[in-house]
């Protein structure tokens, strides 16, 4: 994995920084390859911020606001709230619910129990179904 620049808090968007109020602070997941992520520490909660460079992340950015504000159509699957989205001249934003617990990748990597990990993937699969279907319609 590349390592990503951290998101200093100066650099989060006006309308991000008045939505979730007063940041406390700022902290890093493992990064993947597509976004910077950083979770929010507010007065109000944790919030997950996630930034994208290069026209080619930011589309993919763009794409997983618009599948996770549609995908609540799906009874029994929970996914995190997206909140805002907000895109300046070189970058894209972000912020999403907060969900305490495993990512999808460590759940995986620990799950021995193959008919949880087969529902686990088929409802990502879902996702990406959705997402794939956006793809090839808008390119």
């Amino acid at each position: 994995m590349r390592q990503l620049q951290p998101i200093i808090v100066e650099e989060i968007p006006h309308s991000i920084k008045k939505y979730v109020k007063q940041i406390e602070k700022v902290t890093f997941p493992n990064q993947g390859c597509t976004s910077d992520v950083g979770i929010l520490h507010t007065t109000n909660g944790r919030y997950v911020l996630k930034r994208a460079k290069g026209e080619k992340y930011r589309k993919w950015l763009f794409k997983e606001y618009y599948v996770l504000k549609n995908i609540k159509t799906l009874e029994k699957f929970r996914s995190p709230n997206a909140y805002k989205f907000v895109q300046t001249a070189e970058q894209s934003w972000l912020l999403l619910e907060f969900f305490e617990g495993q990512t999808v990748r460590e759940y995986l990597e620990k799950e021995d129990n193959e008919k949880s990990a087969s529902t686990l993937s088929m409802k990502w699969g879902i996702c990406w179904l959705v997402f794939m279907m956006q793809n090839v319609q808008n390119d």
